[in-house]
């Protein structure tokens, strides 16, 4: 069974100077998810994991896509990282076996499965 990490359990519990805002565009749309705040750790996993292929696929509201970039831009005093993802095609191969990642393998917090 693959596990997919879930935007939603990336975020950090709360926001402050030393975290990051993320936003999501998926199948061109910047309004189908919110912005969050992540932990820079949390990104950095993410782009390692993406950048080696291991990190294919995300969950976003329990909805599989695939990630097709990650852009880190620093326009001034604080960094803004934006998620580019697209609705699954049948050449993507991802099976209907796949669960939600434990987000303390990419460096986030304890979960307790549950959406916040």
């Amino acid at each position: 069974m693959q596990s997919l990490p879930e935007y939603h359990s990336l975020r950090a519990t709360e926001g402050n100077a030393k975290t990051v805002t993320v936003s999501v565009r998926i199948d061109g749309n910047a309004r189908m998810m919110p912005k969050i705040q992540m932990h820079p750790r949390v990104i950095a996993r993410l782009v390692e994991a993406f950048c080696s292929g291991d990190l294919d696929f995300m969950s976003f509201d329990e909805h599989p896509k695939r990630l097709t970039n990650i852009s880190v831009k620093r326009g001034g005093r604080k960094p803004a990282v934006r998620l580019t993802a697209r609705s699954l095609t049948e050449q993507d191969g991802l099976t209907r076996d796949w669960q939600t990642a434990d987000p303390e393998i990419y460096g986030g917090a304890p979960w307790n499965g549950q959406m916040r």
